[in-house]
């Protein structure tokens, strides 16, 4: 670590992005309520973009071409750090709604601003939330709209790709929607999960091929899961792989 970006990231980055979260925030939150979720979500899109450059953080896109606009998808990517919103939020070419964990809606300001923008929250500790959760992504899909999830669930302690669990591929499944691929890579090396400070790192979002659903029954899902973990593994950096 540099001293010179530790003292800029403290003095400079961290208090600036805290007045931009708050104005972001309020806009979401007034744009939303104003003219409708899609507006709210041009104002998570700067926030997140405007994160990655506050802190001086190299992006780079692979896979733009991959997506059509006209289609609606259930993104799935693998979970290395909190920077993983901001990366997706201000680098993804495609506009989505976020199933995000509950604790977030908590945070003040931001959690009535997701809300606003759209995003649904889940409790992973309580089965009947999973289950009203579960339906409000369905009725999101129903309209057309994406919905990204991270499908380990929760942040990589290794900076390795975990296990996915099921439920994307469940509303793949039941929505006959296609699954959007994504790997992130160096939102790890950035800032892990407990660290309190940000390292430098190059980002490298890739975006695969679509995966569309082949079947209706429980072992499409899993193998909707299989295949799009190994699509997700295949994007990723090797100091990320198994």
């Amino acid at each position: 670590m540099k001293p010179l970006y530790l003292i800029y990231q403290y003095c400079i980055a961290f208090p600036v992005m805290l007045i931009v979260s708050i104005f972001c925030a309020l806009a979401a939150i007034v744009c939303g309520t104003l003219f409708g979720m899609e507006a709210g979500w041009w104002t998570a899109r700067v926030w997140g973009w405007l994160f990655c450059r506050m802190f001086l953080l190299p992006v780079k896109v692979e896979g733009k071409e991959k997506l059509d606009r006209k289609q609606a998808y259930i993104i799935v990517g693998n979970h290395q750090s909190m920077f993983d919103i901001f990366l997706m939020l201000g680098f993804m070419p495609y506009r989505f709604k976020w199933m995000m964990k509950k604790e977030l809606s908590r945070i003040p300001l931001i959690g009535f601003a997701c809300k606003c923008c759209g995003f649904i929250t889940v409790d992973r500790t309580s089965k009947a939330d999973i289950v009203h959760t579960m339906s409000k992504a369905d009725e999101l899909l129903r309209h057309h709209n994406s919905l990204a999830m991270f499908a380990e669930g929760t942040r990589t302690l290794t900076g390795k790709l975990g296990p996915f669990k099921r439920g994307a591929f469940k509303l793949a499944v039941e929505q006959q929607l296609p699954i959007a691929p994504v790997s992130i890579n160096g939102t790890f090396e950035v800032m892990p999960k407990g660290q309190k400070y940000v390292r430098r790192f190059p980002l490298r979002l890739v975006i695969h091929d679509p995966i569309f659903p082949e079947g209706t029954d429980g072992t499409e899902i899993d193998r909707l899961r299989d295949v799009t973990r190994e699509a997700v593994l295949a994007g990723l950096d090797e100091q990320y792989k198994e």
